[in-house]
């Protein structure tokens, strides 16, 4: 026993030694993916999995992970403390990816162009269970599962190929699907799956029989309106094009026409959910990471979590849509669970209390950005982009509970809403949330009635404010039904929103920058400058200082000092003319001209002009003589490149 305890007595000196020689920020052990579990963790001899580390770690500890790309899962045994946290991070900022996949190799020829593989994937036939879904990478880039129609050479899920109309219910979750485009399938197309979009709603359902121009189907849920937007996947001879794959799970075969015809390489398929685990974990934070394929997950346990600095791409993806089950409906909530589907298990997800994410990218998923469930979380200065293409009432980010924080993030291409409440989980109760200096766009790009701030329904906002958020350049999918800016949907009330800039709505008749409004409590709407039409319902609502560049009146109970369609407001940079707008689209400058009639036009309002020049507050989201707010992350980041 005496032997043991001088052995850990040296191996604790070396490490502190390491360290100090290191000139580290804290103690811990090092990781490489050139060391060994076996050696003791130290800068010259480090652990090779970072599991290792986790398993050792104690709070106020690092543990510092080397360049190269580790293929796992962490857990840490042990909680850090408020005053003494668990840290992982990139050593001096060296490029540390954590993946959840692995390479795929031992290629032989199918047919043609097409190659085959044996490999066992995690998900059989679309189960959804434990929350995968088959996933396949070329060069570091997500390919398409077989499809009809296929993508387009920019594969860009969230701009797919559809085929419009055809699939009718025929009651309960029973289906037909008539169009003259589905062609004829050797194999036939029974047990092909199928995603279908209509108005406001995605499903998915499983194709039972039938043959070219007319189908018969099952799908997640029912839905009485049919379906307009499809397409269909899941079998063999759908893959037809560069790109593409197929996964036959009774064969544990994966088949790839890889994107330049020739015999594939550099393949690698998901196998892993999650790059942390921290359920019932508390105070860890995540520093200067990449995550691949991967997420992290929290539990309602856990307690002060920190992700700080990461670059996630491709943090989850499915491709069904089962209806979440009961247990997960909020009380006073309908029973169309099918709108959330994958709503909580995809994301970043930050369960618990007081955890923060922060200038970070997130950078494609087929659900949530990040998932906000409990209390009093923070999400500042990130990027979150390429979000919701399967479209549900997931989002960039989805709220449950009170108290959060979301603010200077830039949010881009998204298949809905971009930050979203949804009532079917996160219930009525929405008091002290604050959502303020967002830079929105590119939303709502595979769906329609909603909203790049949408919450829904019967919300009580009380104590929160939608302040100082740029809500722009976003075109409506379909001329019907349309979207907004900042949507207060069926009764959500009590709202405080001031100082957004809502602007170049397109596409659809039907878009509107604000709607808001409900007999259930008060809306507060002070200095906003929105260049679309403004829609507030029946109930105490107070609008004052706005300017409403597109309405030629409001219906508020309480109303002055506003600026309306017949105005020139003479902003000192407008918004570009549409002509111009497919080639450059700077963000305009919304501060009135010296000379606007909204100079000095406005009426003081406590805790909301709190800070103007001149005899009075001038009327709009800019104040002539203070610095101009920008809205938006200050992080630099290419979606073009990455």
């Amino acid at each position: 026993m005496l032997i043991k305890k001088l052995r850990i007595i040296v191996l604790g000196i070396g490490i502190f030694a390491s360290m100090a020689m290191s000139g580290c920020e804290s103690p811990g052990y090092f990781v490489s993916p050139n060391g060994s579990d076996d050696n003791p963790g130290t800068i010259d001899r480090p652990f090779k999995t970072v599991q290792k580390c986790a398993d050792l770690i104690q709070p106020g500890e690092t543990c510092w992970l080397r360049k190269g790309t580790y293929r796992e899962t962490i857990q840490p045994r042990v909680s850090g403390t408020r005053e003494k946290p668990i840290v992982f991070a990139a050593y001096k900022n060296e490029q540390v990816t954590i993946s959840g996949v692995e390479i795929v190799k031992d290629w032989s020829s199918h047919r043609g162009s097409i190659y085959r593989s044996d490999v066992s994937l995690p998900i059989n036939d679309y189960s959804d269970t434990g929350f995968l879904a088959n996933q396949i990478f070329v060069n570091g880039e997500m390919m398409p599962e077989a499809r009809f129609p296929n993508l387009d050479e920019k594969r860009d899920f969230l701009r797919p190929t559809l085929i419009g109309g055809g699939l009718k219910s025929e009651g309960g979750t029973a289906a037909t699907i008539e169009n003259s485009e589905i062609p004829a399938l050797s194999e036939g197309w029974a047990g092909a799956k199928v995603w279908s979009n209509e108005w406001y709603t995605t499903r998915t359902g499983t194709i039972t029989g039938g043959t070219a121009g007319k189908l018969t189907a099952q799908m997640s849920a029912p839905w009485d309106r049919g379906g307009f937007w499809l397409y269909f996947f899941g079998k063999l001879e759908l893959l037809d094009a560069e790109g593409e794959w197929f996964y036959d799970d009774s064969s544990q075969n994966l088949y790839l026409w890889s994107p330049d015809s020739k015999t594939p390489s550099a393949v690698e398929v998901k196998q892993r959910n999650f790059a942390f685990d921290l359920s019932e974990r508390s105070y860890i934070t995540v520093r200067n990471l990449n995550l691949f394929a991967n997420t992290i997950t929290t539990s309602d346990r856990s307690t002060g979590i920190v992700i700080d600095g990461i670059r996630a791409k491709y943090v989850s993806h499915h491709m069904t849509l089962p209806p979440l089950p009961e247990s997960e409906k909020a009380y006073d909530a309908d029973d169309a669970l099918f709108l959330a589907a994958h709503a909580h298990d995809t994301g970043i997800q930050l369960r618990g209390n007081g955890h923060i994410l922060k200038n970070s990218v997130i950078d494609g998923s087929s659900g949530n950005g990040v998932l906000l469930e409990g209390n009093e979380h923070q999400v500042t200065n990130n990027i979150i982009a390429n979000t919701n293409y399967q479209v549900s009432y997931a989002a960039p980010v989805r709220i449950n509970g009170n108290g959060h924080r979301i603010t200077h993030n830039t949010i881009k291409r998204t298949g809905r809403d971009a930050i979203s409440w949804d009532w079917h989980t996160a219930g009525i109760d929405g008091r002290n949330i604050e959502i303020a200096y967002n830079d929105i766009s590119s939303f709502g790009m595979l769906s329609t009635d909603l909203g790049a701030v949408y919450v829904c329904c019967h919300v009580n906002l009380e104590g929160g404010s939608i302040h100082h958020n740029w809500i722009r350049d976003a075109q409506a999918f379909s001329p019907f039904w349309g979207t907004r800016g900042i949507y207060l949907d069926i009764e959500s009330f009590n709202s405080t929103i001031h100082h957004n800039v809502v602007w170049n709505l397109t596409g659809s008749e039907d878009n509107y920058s604000l709607v808001a409004g409900s007999p259930r409590g008060y809306e507060r709407v002070f200095n906003n400058t929105f260049l679309g039409d403004v829609y507030l319902n029946d109930g105490p609502v107070e609008a004052r200082n706005n300017i409403f560049a597109g309405s030629k009146e409001i219906v508020a109970d309480r109303e002055s000092n506003n600026l309306f369609i017949d105005t020139d407001v003479k902003f000192v940079q407008p918004p570009i003319a549409k002509s111009l707008a497919e080639i450059i689209r700077p963000i305009p400058d919304f501060t009135p001209q010296a000379d606007s009639p909204a100079i000095d036009a406005g009426v003081s309002i406590p805790q909301i002009t709190t800070d103007f020049t001149g005899k009075f507050p001038d009327i709009g989201a800019y104040e002539r003589y203070l610095p101009a707010w920008k809205a938006g992350s200050s992080l630099k980041y290419d979606l073009e490149k990455n």
